[in-house]
């Protein structure tokens, strides 16, 4: 008998692989690969009540320390708007989950509008403070506005039912000339899961705010199966070699071997995880015409 009851979300597929590790904040949910389309989801969703990332859950209820979080995402939030600057620049942007808002911080300097959706309440305050228009739902947000460029930065893992979200969101596109949907996720073939098995960022990496994990394949199932069309699929390497030693030699997060550090490997290490198709991430491009 199964240990678990599986179905995946993508498939329906009843077979799965329980993954090494579980998640970093809870010891009884576990990462399970689907045998068929490999998706990867916790064991369960009953954890991720109504309003769990509105009231607080996801930072575990502490008081949000917003200049922390804000310097945590520094270097992603200038690496995203140099990224995708040539294809925001001018248009009307909608970031769902948006965080602090730095990414719409930055993007106003160039595009038509921004517009957020975040459901941290106890961010209003700072919005409001930085003339940011953000809404802590989509059924805040008024029916008539659309959009040209939409972007979940690190977020559709969280979403208990992606499709349904992104059908939602589908309808907020311009229907009238091709508007863009860009999607970032991390990646369920990571090379320190996948090549190198690393058992401590097994435990570390899947979280109980994490519902999935998506490769290639199955990012690209989700976002269509929700009526939007796929333009491109890119991996992309957020952390660098460097960082891939400490896990292998220490077993936790950092960096410090930075004495060996040289760029023409690290281009190459980085160039050599996107041709294996093991990066951290996965970017999607996705479009509705």
């Amino acid at each position: 008998m199964d240990k678990f009851s599986f179905q995946c979300y993508l498939c329906g597929c009843t077979e799965y692989i329980q993954r090494e590790g579980h998640a970093r904040d809870n010891k009884n949910l576990f990462p399970l690969e689907c045998k068929q389309c490999r998706l990867v989801q916790l064991s369960t969703f009953e954890h991720i009540v109504d309003n769990f990332y509105e009231e607080a859950h996801m930072h575990d209820n502490m008081p949000i320390d917003i200049e922390l979080l804000k310097n945590k995402a520094q270097e992603d939030t200038d690496r995203r708007f140099a990224q995708f600057s040539h294809e925001i620049e001018g248009k009307d942007i909608l970031d769902f989950g948006c965080g602090t808002g730095d990414f719409l911080l930055k993007a106003k300097s160039i595009a038509k509008s921004v517009t957020g959706i975040e459901p941290e309440r106890r961010l209003n305050q700072y919005f409001k403070h930085n003339n940011l228009t953000v809404y802590n739902s989509i059924d805040d947000m008024p029916e008539d506005k659309t959009f040209d460029v939409i972007t979940l930065f690190h977020v559709l893992e969280h979403i208990k039912d992606p499709v349904s979200m992104l059908k939602r969101l589908k309808n907020y596109m311009k229907e009238k000339k091709k508007s863009l949907c860009i999607i970032e996720v991390p990646s369920s073939t990571d090379a320190l899961l996948t090549l190198y098995k690393n058992k401590a960022f097994s435990v570390f990496t899947y979280w109980s705010c994490h519902l999935f994990l998506f490769n290639e394949n199955t990012l690209k199932k989700c976002v269509e199966d929700a009526g939007i069309k796929t333009l491109k699929i890119e991996q992309f390497q957020r952390y660098p070699i460097t960082n891939h030693l400490y896990w292998l030699a220490e077993g936790k997060p950092g960096g410090q071997y930075i004495y060996i550090y040289n760029k023409e490997l690290a281009e190459a290490y980085k160039n050599w995880l996107t041709q294996q198709k093991i990066c951290d991430t996965i970017i999607g491009y996705f479009y509705c015409d």
